[in-house]
């Protein structure tokens, strides 16, 4: 039996200027927020506050425009929305929250979360034509979608408008 081979990776050490700047943090922080690129004042309060960045703008993501002038449209055209969400933990939360915000935007807007012992992860064109069939013209996926390309083609063949947020 050959003996276990580890290799270990040792973080740089602490710069003096990062310490420096990082002064009110203990030391062990300073050297946990130095490791994952934190070295000022200003972007350790950042880093612990979970606050974005002051100059984060959602709009300069792909599609994100796109996709905020077709919700704005339906929920002013009072078209029915559907939010498809996964049934584990975060797509089941995602799901709630949106359509928690959108119903505040006063749109016509349900979840819709698949059943995972019948219709399987992900998306499914089964379901898509369900939606389709109760009127809902826009389905907006959460935690789920990226990979959908064949239900994608479906959705936009039967006149479904498809939001992927994966």
């Amino acid at each position: 039996m050959q003996p276990l081979v580890k290799r270990w990776q040792v973080a740089p050490r602490l710069d003096p200027e990062a310490d420096s700047a990082l002064w009110a943090y203990p030391p062990i922080l300073r050297q946990i927020l130095y490791n994952r690129g934190v070295a000022t004042e200003q972007s350790a309060r950042f880093y612990i506050e979970a606050r974005p960045p002051a100059e984060t703008d959602p709009f300069v993501m792909l599609g994100v425009p796109a996709a905020v002038d077709r919700l704005e449209w339906a929920i002013l055209h009072n078209e029915k929305i559907a939010i498809y969400g996964d049934y584990d933990a975060d797509g089941v939360t995602a799901t709630a929250l949106l359509v928690e915000v959108l119903k505040g935007l006063n749109a016509q807007v349900q979840g819709y979360i698949p059943n995972r012992f019948d219709e399987g992860y992900g998306l499914n064109k089964e379901a898509l034509d369900a939606l389709h069939g109760s009127g809902v013209n826009v389905v907006v996926t959460v935690d789920c979608g990226i990979r959908s390309l064949v239900e994608a083609d479906h959705a936009q063949r039967i006149g479904i408008d498809l939001i992927i947020t994966d």
